[in-house]
């Protein structure tokens, strides 16, 4: 039986005792359920340094950090009320509000100076570790008032603060929006509810204040075909975290396309090389790849997704510099032109070298990603080539990056193939990169960043493919939801309970 059909019949099986053993609250605008898709079934721990989405998602609502995002991907104010940036870029300075965390103990800018010192420290080898090496100090300025130096400007710092990684805990307390109200069967979240500063101050009566609030989330983390047969079943709301290859469970699971909803996000999606050997152990053979592939027929493949823009670089459009062409050579020509010109090629290598081993392609399995490596493969046999798929975690040549940008930055998307990323590397490149990180003038550093593409567009150790899909389902009442260029979807909107 073919895995898509394996995959529904499991999913309607679901659906059906479902229906029969939960209890739908559906329409109650105080309450939301909602399940994150992942893959890997991991479970939800907002603690540490590389959190997965629901993690992420838990913390951001629990350990709320200077600046947030809000449901339209905005950065808002936090703990933070307001803030300043000094004209060099250098300076950020942040007003606190007057506010508390969970236990009741007051929050104060030398404690957050603390917090976030030690947290900017624990995230070196995170994610975000790179962009976070250009803060030189944090600074308490007065009760309410803290600095953070930066050793040159970061024109994205704030959407880098507002990630969820950076939400602060204090001896295992944040500050809200919500709490952790329990873990059993499944991780709920209820209002952070601080006590009135003119009435004393009594444990049970906030207990009691957070048990009676209406106001709940119920956050789940399971694999796609369960999570779009709860929503099918009506006993959920929200599906965040949905991805290229789970597409096909929505073709076939019949919900209504209607409740579907695509981020317009930006990030990567497409093939880096990892090992580099014989034919593809030269950049002009990676070339090859890179030109056979037809990405508007690839990406039509996934009818749902009418939106999804092709890629042949790195950086998207809106980053360019002017006067820099960071495009690849063959981008001028029709798709005719380049099957004939990489067919004599491959013609020519195999002529003098011999056979070429097939291309091996690491990629999760889904329906989704038979469909794209079916595409990649047949591309790659009408010029002599051929390819094979292999497993996540599987030795092999190329591996789907598919990876959401955080914040708007050339240097996010070229750090991802620097060589301490992938042994397929470029150490100019690397150089070059550098030399933009330090760069304090931006029009300098814009233009270092621009040079730094064309170097790695030219070495072909990544195979742009398209735009990252990150899609949702949502019932048509739901509040506090919004698609987003962040593909990021806060808890506490959804029941009404605001950042700050």
């Amino acid at each position: 039986m073919p895995r898509l059909a394996r995959s529904f019949k499991i999913c309607l099986a679901l659906t059906a005792s479902l229906a029969l053993a939960a209890c739908s609250a559906s329409g109650n605008e105080d309450r939301a359920r909602v399940t994150v898709i992942d893959d890997a079934g991991t479970s939800i721990n907002p603690v540490g340094i590389r959190l997965n989405y629901a993690s992420a998602t838990a913390r951001s609502a629990v350990a709320k950090g200077l600046i947030g995002l809000d449901e339209q991907g905005r950065v808002v104010p936090s703990i933070a009320a307001r803030w300043i940036v000094t004209d060099d870029g250098l300076s950020y300075i942040f007003r606190l509000n007057e506010t508390k965390w969970e236990d009741g103990r007051q929050i104060t800018a030398e404690r957050i100076a603390t917090l976030l010192t030690e947290r900017f420290v624990e995230l070196r080898t995170s994610r975000l570790g790179r962009d976070l090496r250009v803060v030189d100090e944090i600074i308490s300025m007065t009760g309410r008032v803290i600095e953070i130096r930066l050793d040159s400007p970061h024109p994205n710092f704030l959407q880098l603060l507002a990630q969820p990684e950076m939400g602060l805990f204090r001896a295992g307390h944040g500050a809200g929006p919500m709490i952790e109200f329990d873990r059993a069967p499944f991780y709920q979240l209820a209002p952070l509810v601080l006590p009135d500063e003119n009435e004393e101050e009594n444990p049970e009566e906030e207990e009691t204040a957070v048990e009676d609030d209406p106001r709940r989330v119920t956050l789940r983390s399971e694999t796609a075909s369960r999570a779009i047969a709860r929503f099918d079943a009506g006993h959920i709301d929200v599906v965040l975290n949905g991805k290229f290859h789970h597409l096909p469970l929505i073709d076939e699971s019949g919900i209504n396309t209607n409740n579907l909803r695509l981020d317009p996000v930006a990030g990567l999606f497409g093939l880096r090389f990892i090992r580099g050997e014989g034919f593809w152990s030269v950049p002009q053979n990676r070339e090859i790849l890179s030109m056979a592939i037809d990405r508007p027929a690839l990406l039509t493949s996934f009818p749902n997704v009418t939106a999804w823009k092709s890629r042949q670089k790195i950086v998207p459009e809106a980053l360019d510099v002017a006067g820099i062409n960071t495009r690849p050579d063959w981008a001028s020509m029709t798709m005719q032109d380049r099957i004939a010109f990489a067919r004599q090629h491959v013609s020519r290598w195999k002529a003098s070298e011999g056979f070429v081993q097939p291309l091996s392609v690491s990629l999760p399995d889904a329906a989704g990603a038979d469909i794209l490596f079916i595409r990649i493969r047949a591309d790659l046999r009408r010029v002599g080539l051929d390819a094979r798929k292999v497993g996540l975690g599987a030795e092999a040549d190329v591996l789907l990056i598919d990876e959401l940008a955080p914040y708007d930055s050339p240097q996010w998307f070229l750090s991802r193939f620097s060589c301490d990323q992938t042994p397929v590397c470029l150490n100019d490149a690397d150089s070059k990169i550098s030399e933009a990180d330090a760069a304090t003038n931006l029009e300098i550093k814009a233009r270092l960043y621009a040079e730094s593409e064309q170097m790695l567009v030219n070495h072909y150790n990544y195979i742009p493919l398209g735009t990252p899909v990150r899609w949702s389902i949502v019932r048509p009442d739901q509040r506090g939801f919004a698609v987003n260029p962040r593909g990021w979807h806060p808890l506490n909107t959804l029941v009404g309970i605001p950042i700050s």
